[in-house]
């Protein structure tokens, strides 16, 4: 495709509601008059036929009424009313015969056309051309007298000028209120479209006075066809009024807690500067260094919250093994330096299919891992993959100080940290997990674990699966 082309395709405005309904519309109403057209003309030639062929069959009667044997022979006398009745028509020319059933003719024009099929008492209307004209013919059998002696053919023609003159008649008269009503029908069309369209100018008036953050739902009343746009429309606003909201609660307790360590990290470097020994130099550097880690681990907290709740808006879930995202998360959980930790995993289920996201799953066990980690001391932390009657189950147990049942309530909080907790923590993980585990359609539990500590438990639904 050339450039003017896809220039050409990138300015071209987008179809509007309006032009498609008055388009469609326009094009019905105009095959609807065609067809009505149509219609008339085949209804004016059918009416002008009706009337004229009336007036030969009188004709053709009242010759027929003429016709008398006389010594034996069958004579004709053509009475001057059977011509009369078709002078109504002032500018068509008529023709008549009368003659026997062997073709002689015994008055009238012999080189009229035959008529198609036999002829009875009843008369037969055809149409033939006829010294180079159009003719509608009528043709009947007649007998002289009541014992059926003497019997003969009447024929009469009369050209069809004035037929198609009535016909065009009707069909133009007709043609006319055709259009007329046509006219109406696309006014009120336009009327009745632009009737149609005022809650969408309404709508639109709505949110062009409103400022970015009016997120309030639409109230006013719409059409049925639009209600569930606006149902959807308004529900659209609501999940991102929460996300506003939501985000703007983040930053501000992020930026909260980041000011801490940034505080510490400044008046530690600002107390270096005014020390001259080497060892309070070197104090202070690691003072810095605990700092900088603990805002680096807050930051790294801050990306994977966010990131965990960016995918979970957009609900990209593919099959996956649990037991092999479970198995990848311990493996990126433990730290490789000495003294390595002890965690033991164990798998119960033989079938750990899971529809979901597995940088998600991967990342909420990878939080469990390294509270256990950090708050269960030098004991083991076991972690354990089961299938039960509501789906699959992930149990993540530490015998560390565990927390009682209020720090348990608020733990999903962000930045809220138990009393026993340790220093290194940032409060987001346990957030963390429920974001995910909640957009997976699954919860999460917290309960005292046999082994002293806190056990969190997922739970995800068979359905999922």
């Amino acid at each position: 495709m050339s450039e003017a082309a896809v220039s050409a395709a990138q300015i071209r405005p987008p179809p509007s509601i309006r032009r498609t309904l008055l388009l469609s519309i326009g094009l019905l109403s105009l095959v609807a008059m065609l067809l009505l057209f149509l219609g008339a003309g085949r209804y004016g030639r059918r009416a002008a036929d009706l009337s004229y062929d009336r007036l030969l069959n009188a004709s053709a009667l009242t010759i027929a009424d003429s016709l008398a044997l006389v010594d034996g022979r069958l004579e004709a006398n053509i009475p001057c009313a059977a011509l009369e009745l078709l002078s109504a028509a002032p500018d068509d020319r008529a023709f008549y015969r009368v003659y026997t059933p062997d073709g002689a003719t015994l008055t009238g024009y012999a080189d009229l056309p035959r008529a198609p099929r036999a002829v009875s008492e009843q008369p037969l209307f055809f149409d033939a051309p006829y010294r180079g004209e159009a003719v509608r013919f009528a043709v009947l059998r007649r007998a002289a007298s009541g014992d059926g002696a003497g019997a003969a053919l009447v024929q009469i023609g009369q050209t069809r000028r004035a037929r198609e003159a009535v016909a065009d008649d009707i069909v133009w008269h007709v043609t006319g209120w055709i259009a007329l009503f046509t006219v109406a029908t696309l006014l009120l069309a336009w009327l009745a479209v632009d009737r149609a369209l005022q809650p969408l100018a309404r709508i639109e008036q709505d949110f062009s006075v409103r400022t970015p953050f009016d997120l309030r739902p639409i109230d006013r009343a719409v059409p049925t066809e639009l209600s569930h746009v606006v149902a959807a429309q308004n529900h659209f606003m609501s999940r991102l009024s929460t996300n506003i909201d939501a985000l703007r609660a983040f930053i501000a307790e992020a930026a909260h807690q980041m000011r801490n360590p940034l505080a510490s990290l400044r008046a530690q470097a600002q107390l270096a500067l005014h020390q001259n020994n080497p060892q309070q130099w070197r104090q202070g550097l690691q003072q810095i260094d605990r700092h900088a880690g603990k805002l680096s681990r807050l930051l790294n907290q801050l990306l994977s919250h966010a990131h965990v709740t960016h995918r979970a808006e957009l609900h990209h879930f593919k099959p996956l093994q649990l037991e092999t995202i479970a198995r990848q998360a311990l493996h990126e959980s433990v730290p490789l330096a000495e003294p390595r930790p002890q965690v033991r995993f164990e798998c119960a289920a033989n079938d750990t299919r899971l529809l979901g996201d597995a940088l998600m799953l991967r990342e909420a066990i990878k939080n469990l891992i390294d509270n256990a980690i950090k708050h269960g001391g030098d004991a083991p932390v076991h972690v354990r993959l089961e299938r039960d009657d509501a789906g699959l189950a992930l149990s993540v147990a530490d015998a560390g100080p565990g927390m009682d049942e209020t720090e348990r309530e608020r733990a999903f909080e962000r930045f809220v940290r138990g009393d026993l907790a340790s220093a290194q923590g940032a409060g987001l993980g346990l957030a963390i997990v429920k974001r995910v585990v909640e957009s997976h359609g699954g919860r999460i539990e917290l309960a005292r674990s046999s082994f002293g500590g806190l056990e969190a438990r997922l739970r995800l639904p068979k359905d999922a699966a």
